[in-house]
């Protein structure tokens, strides 16, 4: 497949996300109970606590209905996911890695295997034969994330591989092992806190309090380990990279909330597994576990804001063009459609910005474009590539950029300005603003253009807007209305009222 033909009911990104996070909340937990089993179990043979061993019995239970069957059911969601809405990207993954993709099935069919037989072989196996198979089982599923992380970490930092294009330079790219062992310390974060629940509501007051702190310890130790190694993660990053990790940006944004999340888990994992286990319940223990997902949902939607425009960073854009094929723009060819519903404009659309826009909804488009006229939408469409945002170039020639501008101008809803719904003469100072420069600009934060205007005139504002597409190509032309050009004067020398 080389087009987008699929639309789901969400953006794609959206979609990718949702299926993501919830499939590795699950799979690093995987990772981390396979390590947690095996520890409880040989600490409580050496004692000989047989109370311990059966709620370990029961926890392995509950661990392999969670790990291999919603686990395994996500996992496959998101090959499906990604196989529909980014088609070329998962081709180029699959080819580059194909080697890679191989060992880890043969890692994840060890773990499949030794994780039935570990749970079966409860009382079917002898102590030491039992726990040789939860050493196993811990082996694989380490292995397993340590082969996808080497691709996942590939597809943000490609290093060397944009050049060489060997498999080792992808797969030992700059971000490998910061994010290996980041990583690592989350599975065990999610291993004490899912144990946590498990051990909710044991009866025995005295085993639940130990098991309790022993888990709370757990948690708190990896979360203080995993600090140095996510600044290791984030030090690592390149400059183009990191760069997207600017103030008010959503690489920052995310950021904060995985730190914020990160804050609340420990202070509460401290309240209620040491100071308090007796009254921990399963609300207290689903209350941690929702607020690891957000952090853990904060931490993968700061690596996608990062890797923004990008599939593969450097390499191939979210639209599936290729960065080297963009020496070759603007494009005299009309873009080739090979799966067309019968409107060149929608084909168009949805080749170019479906993989992050929706017409109405999650990053609406329909809402971005009111009360933008054709001219101007034909006018950045070649120049996206300079906005805040974070958008890929536009693959297409003028008559596409034409085509494209008509269509988005149909689905655009009507202008807040030009209907009566009680906005002052602020409100719609701050939407001209919004819609004429702030996909490039901000008055006061990135790219800043607020003191560029400080002292200025009405006519000597109004003269620098008349000439705009003569200061850079990057800068389109004003073509808004007489009233629009009153209002931005307005905005940029601080007139409003």
């Amino acid at each position: 497949m080389t087009y987008p033909v699929w639309e789901p009911f969400v953006a794609n990104s959206l979609l990718i996300a949702l299926v993501a996070v919830l499939h590795v909340f699950v799979s690093h937990f995987a990772i981390g109970g396979g390590l947690y089993l095996i520890l409880a179990e040989t600490i409580a043979r050496r004692k000989n606590d047989l109370e311990h061993l059966a709620y370990i019995e029961k926890h392995s239970k509950f661990f392999v209905l969670i790990t291999l069957v919603f686990g395994a059911v996500t996992g496959v969601g998101i090959w499906v996911t990604i196989g529909l809405i980014h088609p070329i990207g998962t081709e180029w993954l699959i080819k580059n890695f194909v080697w890679g993709w191989a060992s880890e099935w043969v890692f994840f069919f060890v773990e499949i295997a030794a994780a039935l037989i570990y749970y079966y072989g409860w009382k079917r196996m002898s102590a030491s034969t039992h726990m040789a198979i939860g050493w196993i089982y811990f082996i694989a599923a380490w292995m397993s994330l340590f082969i996808i992380n080497g691709i996942l970490s590939f597809m943000l930092t490609p290093g060397e591989w944009v050049v060489s294009g060997n498999f080792w330079d992808a797969f030992f790219n700059p971000t490998l092992w910061p994010s290996t062992f980041f990583r690592t310390f989350i599975c065990l974060i999610l291993a004490g806190l899912y144990a946590t629940f498990t051990v909710a509501h044991e009866k025995n007051l005295t085993l639940k309090t130990r098991i309790m702190r022993q888990n709370g310890v757990m948690v708190l130790l990896s979360l203080i380990l995993a600090v140095p190694f996510g600044l290791w993660y984030f030090n690592a990053l390149p400059e183009t990279v990191s760069s997207a990790f600017v103030p008010g940006s959503i690489g920052m944004i995310a950021i904060q909330v995985t730190i914020f999340c990160a804050a609340l888990l420990f202070l509460l994992t401290f309240l209620g597994t040491i100071v308090f286990p007796r009254h921990s319940g399963y609300i207290s223990a689903i209350i941690l576990l929702f607020i690891a997902l957000m952090s853990m949902g904060g931490f993968e939607w700061a690596r996608e804001a990062a890797r923004k425009p990008f599939v593969i960073h450097g390499f191939l854009y979210s639209n599936g063009l290729l960065a080297t094929d963009t020496e070759k723009l603007p494009a005299t060819e009309p873009m080739t459609i090979v799966y067309s519903t019968g409107d060149r404009g929608r084909d168009l659309y949805l080749h170019n910005c479906r993989s992050c826009h929706t017409l109405s909804g999650y990053m609406s488009l329909s809402d971005r474009l009111a009360g933008l006229e054709e001219e101007h939408i034909v006018n950045i469409i070649p120049r996206l590539q300079h906005f805040i945002g974070r958008m890929p170039p536009f693959a297409g020639n003028e008559n596409d950029a034409a085509e494209l501008s008509r269509y988005l101008k149909t689905i655009a809803t009507a202008d807040p300005i030009s209907i009566d719904i009680g906005l002052s003469d602020n409100e719609k100072s701050e939407i001209v603003f919004i819609r004429r420069c702030g996909g490039c600009h901000t008055m006061t934060g990135i790219r800043p253009i607020g003191e560029s205007f400080t002292g200025m005139d009405t006519e000597e504002v109004e003269d620098i807007i008349s000439m705009l597409e003569d200061f850079t190509d990057e800068m389109p032309p004003f073509t808004g209305s007489d009233e629009e050009l009153g209002l931005l004067v307005k905005y940029l020398t601080g007139e409003r009222q």
